[in-house]
């Protein structure tokens, strides 16, 4: 199967990778996403999107793994022009369309990563989601507190102001006939502190944070209350079906854990037994 012909069901549970600047080879990725496959049992992908995002330059090797393999699984790129949805002179970006044409369906954007090293505001963002969804790329929109907001308990007003690129968003969308945002959007909340660090909030936290997510995106637009809300941050197979039991928690964005195939195989079957 092409990872283009991938189609999830959202009312699914998600498990999207995170692979960032990993791993080093060609030859690893191949390896990986073969173990992967051999692992995963065929009916838990029944009841759960699983979806893998390479760097770049290991998009077209992980596309043929998921061609050749067993398994449906969806194709995800880490990042994606701001300044043009198609083409031009703008040295070492990728465009919408060229992930498209890579059989990319889904793309992350607002990762706590990208907002920090290279600066990406609102704007920024807002005009890279206009350019995915010119492509029909669904994105995973990354938001997050860092610990000093945390521990500031400043994580609300953080996040509200963060989900206010989803607002100007759905003013867009009313006025046009792109369908509908909650289609096509997937909300990531990954505390900064939290990512590779080990730490993790409290269940109790987590549940909350959702939760304010989700009224958060329903006073936006009323069709934006079955959006789904995944959690990153420090996400390992031994922590995750406790994040799973989570209702309002629809799945996770996993980074490091994602890079060893029993690890995530275990993550994905704890969220396909929800």
């Amino acid at each position: 199967m092409k990872a283009s012909d991938y189609v999830a069901n959202w009312q699914n549970s998600w498990v999207i990778a995170n692979w960032k600047m990993n791993p080093s080879t060609q030859l690893t990725v191949t390896a990986l996403m073969t173990d992967l496959q051999q692992q995963l049992p065929a009916d838990t992908l029944q009841s759960c999107n699983v979806v893998v995002a390479p760097s770049f330059m290991h998009l077209s090797t992980t596309q043929q793994a998921i061609q050749h393999g067993s398994c449906n699984i969806g194709l995800a790129a880490q990042n994606l022009c701001a300044q043009h949805a198609d083409k031009g002179a703008f040295t070492g970006e990728v465009s919408g369309a060229q992930l498209k044409d890579a059989q990319v369906n889904y793309v992350l954007v607002g990762h706590s990563e990208r907002r920090q090293y290279f600066n990406e505001n609102d704007a920024c963002l807002i005009q890279k989601i206009r350019n995915a969804f010119a492509h029909d790329l669904t994105v995973v929109f990354c938001i997050g507190e860092t610990q000093a907001q945390y521990e500031q308990n400043q994580t609300q007003d953080v996040l509200a102001a963060q989900l206010m690129v989803v607002k100007q968003l759905a003013a867009e969308f009313a006025n046009t006939q792109l369908g509908n945002l909650a289609s096509r959007l997937i909300i990531a909340y990954e505390p900064v502190w939290a990512i590779g660090t080990g730490k993790i909030p409290t269940i109790e936290e987590v549940q909350n944070i959702h939760v304010f997510i989700n009224t958060t995106l329903t006073d936006i637009d009323a069709s934006l209350a079955t959006t789904p809300i995944l959690y990153g941050g420090s996400v390992k197979a031994d922590n995750a079906a406790e994040i799973a039991q989570c209702p309002n928690v629809n799945g996770v964005l996993v980074g490091g854990a994602s890079l060893d195939a029993t690890s995530f195989t275990q993550i994905i079957q704890a969220f396909a037994q929800i």
